[in-house]
């Protein structure tokens, strides 16, 4: 029996060669993965991307990395299959699940898989103390200099 989490979602993780990623689950033997019990429909290049960035959860995996693991062969310098094939794939999975996010860029490293809710945006900063009615202190000082003499 699998375990749960509070929220009714299975830890992230794999067992019996299927990887659990929350309500994801991606069955590299049979080539599917279900989203919230669903198939998704995606090529073999992002079925192959999504397999390897899962097995590898919370980890940064290079371009070379899985070009190397999809397309099984070296990456060519200005080859941007893995990008686009990445994003094709995030579109995918964001389409699914909306209140997710799967895949993370970071750019100059690679990619990272690990699902996370969405957050409303955040909030604006506190205004800054060293200003005063959106004017930084420094401008208001010197108007009010300036209209002193």
């Amino acid at each position: 029996m699998e375990e749960s989490s509070e929220n009714g979602e299975r830890p992230l993780g794999a067992a019996g060669g299927i990887v659990y990623a929350g309500e994801l689950e991606i069955h590299p033997a049979k080539g599917l993965a279900l989203a919230g019990g669903r198939a998704l429909t995606l090529s073999v290049r992002e079925f192959g991307l999504l397999v390897a960035l899962a097995r590898r959860q919370g980890t940064i995996v290079t371009r070379e990395e899985l070009y190397r693991a999809v397309w099984n062969g070296p990456l060519r310098a200005g080859d941007r299959s893995v990008d686009v094939y990445v994003s094709k794939l995030r579109t995918k999975l964001e389409a699914a699940m909306p209140d997710r996010r799967f895949i993370h860029t970071h750019p100059g490293f690679g990619y990272r898989f690990q699902p996370q809710p969405l957050t409303a945006a955040p909030a604006p900063p506190p205004s800054s103390p060293r200003s005063i009615g959106g004017q930084p202190r420094l401008s208001r000082d010197l108007h009010k200099t300036a209209a002193a003499d």
